[in-house]
């Protein structure tokens, strides 16, 4: 059977939303279907992403939820595809051009959401792909690099985060790519959605995703703004601080995800566009990202340890 048939809708009333390496996204009406390549997703991976949304849901984190199907189940299948549909996220996406709504109380509302999210995934366990020593490169980048210098570059900054404790407050459950893209505002909440990628990770991978974003749209819509940084920082922390402990260690692991980042965009981007016909936005952005990442220059302005002494968390030695 496919999709109009399983649900009794018109695929012509289908408005696509996006087409991914590993998902297709639908919305109908109030209603988001998604359909995960049977090549690209287990049915074990798509059962453990809805146990993780509705234990996040019964613990009051604003998520889009899966919904059952006329027949009754979470997940549908056909020939090719799983199908999952969800509510629609309550509101509309960030537009960090309206300073109504891109402003210090979503950073603040974005960095609480993000602590109990992080907080609550520690009660959680499910069958994830997981961080370990013996398997560093969760994102599967290295098999992708064909540059020496980043390979080289990759493999320093993974072997930084086998220093860490791996404790509770540092490592756990996250959503693997929360930035703006992936919630939506409403009346001054967030409702967030899109955790396929979600993984048992660093927290700091979910803090310097989103500010990699965060700072990459302000600064290019904003550029005059020089203080974003900080406010920011400031303000998602301190938010994050309400629902999550902050430890100088989580801060020190915010600048080498960052630079992870860096390098997990410019092999998708190589991945994603067309090589032959770039755009010269995307010629400067895959220039810019791989000089920047070759010649390990900071991402943004942000001081660090300056941070962690403004939290109290004494000074790196």
């Amino acid at each position: 059977m496919s999709l109009d048939q399983i649900y009794g809708i018109d695929t012509k009333d289908l408005i696509p939303i996006s087409v991914g390496f590993n998902n297709t996204v639908f919305r109908y009406q109030n209603l988001i279907f998604r359909l995960s390549s049977r090549n690209r997703r287990s049915l074990a991976e798509i059962e453990s992403e809805i146990y993780y949304l509705q234990a996040l849901g019964e613990k009051g984190v604003p998520v889009s939820l899966p919904i059952k199907s006329p027949n009754g189940k979470m997940i549908e299948s056909t020939d090719q595809h799983y199908i999952v549909c969800f509510e629609k996220a309550k509101g509309n996406p960030v537009d960090v051009n309206d300073p109504e709504v891109w402003n210090k109380n979503l950073f603040f509302k974005w960095g609480r959401v993000s602590g109990k999210m992080h907080q609550v995934s520690k009660d959680i366990r499910l069958d994830r792909l997981t961080w370990s020593p013996d398997y560093p490169d969760l994102l599967n980048l290295s098999p992708k690099i064909k540059s020496k210098i980043i390979a080289n570059r990759y493999d320093q900054l993974l072997k930084q985060l086998g220093d860490f404790e791996m404790n509770t407050d540092l490592f756990g459950l996250i959503h693997n790519d929360f930035h703006q893209g992936n919630f939506f505002v409403n009346k001054g909440g967030i409702t967030v959605f899109d955790f396929d990628d979600s993984a048992y990770h660093w927290f700091a991978y979910d803090l310097a995703a989103s500010f990699y974003h965060a700072y990459w749209q302000a600064s290019s819509f904003t550029p005059e703004n020089k203080q974003f940084s900080r406010e920011f920082w400031e303000h998602f922390l301190r938010g994050y601080q309400q629902e999550h402990t902050i430890s100088k260690e989580l801060i020190q692991q915010i600048p080498i995800f960052l630079k992870i980042r860096e390098i997990f965009l410019y092999i998708l981007f190589l991945e994603k566009w067309d090589m032959e016909n770039l755009q010269d936005w995307q010629n400067y952005t895959l220039s810019d990202l791989k000089n920047n990442i070759e010649s390990g220059k900071p991402y943004s302005d942000v001081n660090f340890r300056e941070m962690i002494d403004n939290f109290g968390l004494g000074k790196i030695q």
